[in-house]
């Protein structure tokens, strides 16, 4: 019976990289990004994403959040100078979308290129 556990176990984890490694990426980032824009009212994302689309809101937010909290810590040449109003999540997907429709940069990890988009977006003079 352990066997067959460590079996199983084994195999999902096997095929779980295989099914993340189609969601990371600027590609995938890109694609899931565009499907969230349609939801997108305001200052609140409405309706009904996808999973996938709900990976893209989830990375941008997360990302978002994590470059506003640590901002403060970084030294100035790093620094996002972010506006004095809050960035809306759907803000944030949108400025996502925009660079990865013009960055050659599409390899580069998904979480980063979201990091890069926000940092265009905001750049300190």
């Amino acid at each position: 019976m352990k066997a067959l556990l460590m079996t199983v176990a084994m195999v999902g984890m096997l095929c779980s990289g295989s099914v993340v490694a189609d969601f990371t990426g600027g590609n995938a980032l890109l694609a899931q990004c565009q499907g969230v824009l349609p939801y997108v009212t305001g200052d609140q994302i409405k309706g009904g994403p996808s999973v996938a689309e709900g990976m893209c809101v989830g990375l941008v937010e997360g990302v978002l959040k994590t470059m506003q909290s640590l901002n403060s810590h970084l030294s100035s040449e790093f620094k996002t100078c972010f506006p004095e109003r809050p960035v809306t999540v759907g803000e944030a997907v949108q400025i996502v979308v925009d660079y990865l429709r013009t960055t050659e940069l599409k390899d580069t990890d998904d979480a980063t290129l979201a990091m890069f988009a926000i940092q265009d977006a905001y750049p300190c003079k």
